[in-house]
């Protein structure tokens, strides 16, 4: 991790900005690395490296399908990850914004499975929202699924750049819950694409 951009943010997180060596994605210049997402985390959290069948990289530079940018993880808090997607996995417009593909509610249809690692019930989203920031618009979602792989309780931040999709998941089981939920919840505030 110290060759990526890690400095010191607010509430005792830290920034994590990916360097372009980092990912199969930013090495094909599929993300552009002086435009790249960016998140705040603990700093006792820990990278986990990514299987390279969920990477992409063996479909670089355009990959049809979902893949894994980062995951990190702490076993006392919770678990983080940001998949990105191709665009058209959820519309044929090119470069649509969030507003044009839908709303909150249909999105996290779409996207549910990879929020909870398995299916999403629609009953257990328990909150979500629209944000604007930056100039970029951005939902939402609580989700609370007990057959979750993810954990049953997830926090997830979904906004579109250019021609991707960006899905940032944070998610723990009952007991890190409880111990982490308002860190939790400032994770998953800090994402920007």
């Amino acid at each position: 991790m110290a060759a990526n951009t890690l400095h010191t943010c607010i509430d005792d997180l830290v920034e994590f900005v990916p360097n372009k060596t980092k990912t199969p994605s930013i090495r094909a210049g599929v993300i552009d690395v002086n435009k790249a997402y960016k998140f705040a985390l603990p700093p006792s959290w820990r990278e986990v490296q990514v299987a390279n069948i969920q990477s992409g990289n063996f479909c670089m530079p355009r990959c049809d399908e979902p893949w894994t940018e980062v995951i990190f993880t702490a076993d006392k808090e919770g678990k983080l990850q940001l998949i990105v997607a191709p665009l058209n996995r959820l519309t044929r417009k090119a470069n649509a914004s969030l507003s044009d593909i839908g709303p909150p509610e249909g999105i996290v249809e779409s996207l549910g499975n990879f929020i909870t690692g398995t299916y999403l019930d629609v009953d257990d989203v328990v909150f979500s929202e629209k944000k604007q920031t930056d100039g970029r618009l951005y939902y939402l979602y609580e989700t609370n699924a007990s057959y979750g792989t993810n954990g049953p309780h997830c926090l997830s931040s979904v906004t579109t750049k250019g021609d991707l999709a960006y899905l940032f998941v944070v998610s723990a089981n009952d007991k890190q819950w409880a111990k982490s939920e308002s860190k939790l919840r400032e994770v998953v505030q800090s994402f920007r694409a």
